[in-house]
């Protein structure tokens, strides 16, 4: 799932337009719905019958759970009311049976509402990292399965990388140094919203929250230059929105440089390279309520 590693809808990013990034969100999702619904299928079981997902965004797991469980009740979870719309707009258009409820990962009491019954299945795709107290957020929705309920977390993997080291523009690394400022710009919402970071591995944390059966998956996501069409055009929207996002963490010199590289209208912008590449690993973890 690429854009999980993008900060997709955490609750403590509130300087984000939601609203204005709405549309990107969409077509995010109709992008990626294969590849939910791969996942969906690993994750399903025949007797499911509430799943939800949590800090959902556009919801791509929400309905690719509702269109491999049809006779599940399927609900969206976020904190955000544009989110929300968006799922309501796309259950429209598509007549799937996927209710919106808002509820952020740090309030108990409010996803245990939105849920509605102990579940059979829960995903939360990246967020988790987002919360005040990770810990407790793994507790709380622990605390939310069914006996023999599953949760599932998409945590950890790498950051997507599509340059090489050295394009010519800057200095080598620009791209390390992005997703290193990611990391300083977490690390700063943090010490801004007073959160408690996790100190240990996502396994030990799901252990922690009672949880059995730990298991850790891995998926490569590796395409190989030149990237083209879609693969070009959802790298180059991948790095803007970092860009976007964590401009305030990069020096003067790489800003200039990442405005050479995203201008249209430049000599040197990177939608003309022929040696763009797209490397990254989505990490996901299940754990069953015993």
């Amino acid at each position: 799932m690429a854009a999980q590693h993008e900060h997709r809808h955490g609750d403590h990013t509130a300087s984000f337009d939601f609203a204005e990034a709405a549309p990107r969100f969409k077509a995010r999702a109709a992008a990626e719905a294969a590849q939910y619904r791969r996942l969906a299928e690993r994750l399903a079981a025949p007797g499911d019958r509430v799943v939800a997902d949590i800090g959902c965004g556009a919801a791509s797991m929400a309905f690719a759970l509702a269109e491999t469980l049809p006779e599940a009740q399927v609900v969206a979870v976020d904190a955000e009311p544009a989110m929300l719309d968006l799922v309501r707009e796309r259950a429209a258009e598509t007549g799937a049976a996927v209710r919106a409820a808002q509820a952020s990962v740090d309030d108990a009491d409010a996803l245990a509402a939105a849920i509605g019954a102990p579940a059979d299945l829960l995903w939360a795709g990246h967020v988790i990292h987002h919360a005040s107290d990770p810990q407790a957020a793994l507790d709380h929705l622990a605390g939310l399965l069914a006996p023999g309920g599953r949760l599932a977390i998409g945590e950890g993997g790498t950051a997507p990388q599509y340059l090489p080291w050295h394009v010519g523009v800057g200095s080598p690394g620009l791209e390390l140094r992005l997703i290193e400022a990611g990391s300083r710009r977490l690390e700063g919402e943090g010490v801004e919203h007073g959160s408690t970071p996790l100190p240990y591995g996502w396994n030990l944390a799901l252990e922690q929250a009672g949880l059995t059966q730990v298991h850790e998956v891995n998926e490569l996501n590796a395409t190989p230059a030149p990237l083209e069409g879609t693969d070009l055009h959802h790298a180059l929207e991948s790095l803007n929105t970092r860009v976007g996002w964590f401009e305030p963490y990069l020096s003067d010199a790489d800003r200039a440089a990442w405005a050479r590289l995203l201008d249209e209208d430049g000599p040197d912008w990177l939608g003309r390279r022929r040696d763009l590449h797209h490397l990254s690993i989505d990490t996901y973890f299940t754990a069953v309520k015993p």
